[in-house]
């Protein structure tokens, strides 16, 4: 239990990094998210999200931490990227697995882009290595940065749940970042 808590410490430190640094439109002429905050670990073999309402479909790379203990996002090179937080729970497995996307790059849609759109009732698919897992959206979010929800992210769960992030909100377009971040909560189904 104590491993499982300072996890989740490290994770809630992490996120807090995460918040303040990660969300950029990430115009070519200022780009505010560091290549070194942009995971390279490559895909976790076997799994993969798919959201049927947006007609979406991502393998998951895995994401860690940064030096600086902020999570790693996926690359903005290919902005249809989602990245999976590898040092918490996988999708699939007791907790809130967190899946992390871009709402677009230099001009071009991400992967997380619809998340705003997504309902209670709305299917998500995660393909594991041990079979395919369904999780049902419960609600939707877009969250200011410095009242970010680090709690009911994050928080232990009684059985497997689905926690998809991306940058939302107002995009302050002088600094080419947006001021929110957009939650969606799904549990199993």
């Amino acid at each position: 239990m104590l491993r499982r808590r300072t996890a989740v410490a490290v994770l809630v430190t992490a996120l807090l990094a995460l918040v303040a640094t990660a969300c950029s439109s990430g115009s070519e002429d200022d780009q505010p998210l560091a290549a070194s905050q942009q995971s390279t670990a490559g895909l976790v073999p076997g799994y993969s999200v798919s959201i049927p309402k947006l007609n979406e479909t991502s393998q998951l790379i895995g994401l860690g931490l940064n030096a600086d203990r902020s999570i790693q996002v996926p690359p903005l090179a290919d902005p249809m990227q989602a990245g999976v937080y590898t040092k918490g729970p996988m999708p699939g497995q007791t907790g809130p697995a967190v899946v992390l996307a871009h709402i677009n790059a230099n001009g071009t849609p991400g992967f997380g882009e619809g998340f705003h759109t997504l309902a209670a009732g709305d299917e998500i698919n995660v393909t594991t290595p041990s079979g395919p897992v369904s999780f049902a959206v419960t609600r939707t979010e877009t969250a200011p940065k410095a009242e970010f929800p680090t709690a009911a992210v994050y928080s232990d769960t009684v059985g497997p749940e689905l926690r998809l992030i991306t940058c939302g909100g107002t995009l302050d377009r002088s600094a080419h970042n947006y001021l929110g971040q957009t939650i969606v909560y799904a549990k199993k189904v």
